[in-house]
């Protein structure tokens, strides 16, 4: 019993010397530690708490609010980021079953063989990356230009090129272009029907229809040695695009003679070739074609003062 007294009577005299509670220990006056490390850490918690008191949500009644609140927004944000990684593993299957369906039209084509080996068709392929290679490369190997000469080669090809919009699509003029044409579209036509069966999403006849004939007849005329004048009362392509597009072509028909260089078709190479010869000329392929642009805008604008003046 009067262990217990002693007891009571030291916990009082505690309350009684301190009233605000009972303090913490100190680590370095109280428990004699002298570590330099464990001293600068203490100096750090004491600066990062002076921070927090200072702070005027430290006393705000709204603390607890606005604690959930960011919370909340730190589970979203968590949330988010799981979605976003699901998402991300849903487009690489997503991928990964394109991949597979592209190594089918492939396979089908015979670009490569059952085991995922390039074939010959596949070489040529590699040589072509200005234009549509799967078409290209079936052209060649079926001999769609085998019959043609350069300039008729360069006009087929144009349908691979031309990008500028047109308001109005004319029949060909010229039927020595029109039986290219035809034989082209149909070997779209069966690389589609492929990539259909395969599972690619091409729908066929917008895949025929981004192979666009409205420049056979320009480039058939000018490679047969029209003027850029006569060429462009052919068409209602812009004059900027019209020599965008050729120099195009001719970026085409380069890759069009490596491509025949791989299958060491000599005939069809310097075909090729010459149909770059052909094109390659005038002010089309002028070297300094914006430097001239440009002295021929401030001719005329000299000329203008002039005469104003």
């Amino acid at each position: 019993m009067d262990h217990r007294l002693d007891v009571r009577k030291t916990i009082e005299e505690v309350k009684r010397r301190f009233p605000d509670g009972i303090p913490h220990l100190d680590p370095i006056k109280n428990m004699g530690i002298k570590d330099e490390s464990f001293k600068s850490l203490v100096k750090k918690i004491e600066v990062m708490e002076s921070r927090l008191t200072a702070n005027p949500l430290f006393t705000s009644p709204d603390l607890e609010r606005i604690y959930n609140q960011y919370q909340a927004k730190v589970d979203l944000n968590a949330k988010i980021k799981a979605q976003k990684k699901k998402i991300q593993a849903a487009n690489s299957v997503m991928q990964l079953d394109e991949l597979k369906n592209r190594k089918r039209v492939l396979r089908r084509l015979g670009f490569t063989s059952s085991n995922d080996v390039i074939e010959m068709k596949g070489r040529v392929a590699c040589e072509i990356s200005s234009a549509d290679e799967l078409l290209l490369t079936e052209m060649i190997f079926q001999g769609a230009f085998n019959d043609l000469t350069p300039e008729q080669s360069a006009a087929l090809l144009s349908c691979f090129v031309l990008q500028e919009k047109v308001e109005m699509r004319q029949p060909l003029k010229d039927e020595a272009l029109t039986n290219p044409l035809k034989l082209m579209n149909s070997i779209a036509r069966r690389i589609a029907k492929v990539s259909q069966e395969s599972k690619m999403p091409v729908i066929e006849e917008e895949y025929i229809a981004g192979f666009r004939p409205e420049l056979m007849d320009v480039v058939y005329s000018w490679a047969k040695g029209a003027t850029f004048q006569e060429i462009c009362k052919k068409t209602d392509i812009y004059e900027g695009s019209l020599i965008r597009a050729f120099r195009l072509l001719a970026e085409v028909l380069r890759q069009m003679v490596q491509a025949a260089k791989a299958i060491g078709n000599t005939e069809l190479e310097n075909k090729f070739a010459a149909a770059i010869t052909a094109i390659k000329r005038d002010i089309i392929f002028a070297p300094s074609l914006v430097l001239l642009s440009t002295i021929l805008k401030l001719t005329v604008v000299f000329i203008t003062r002039y005469i104003n003046a």
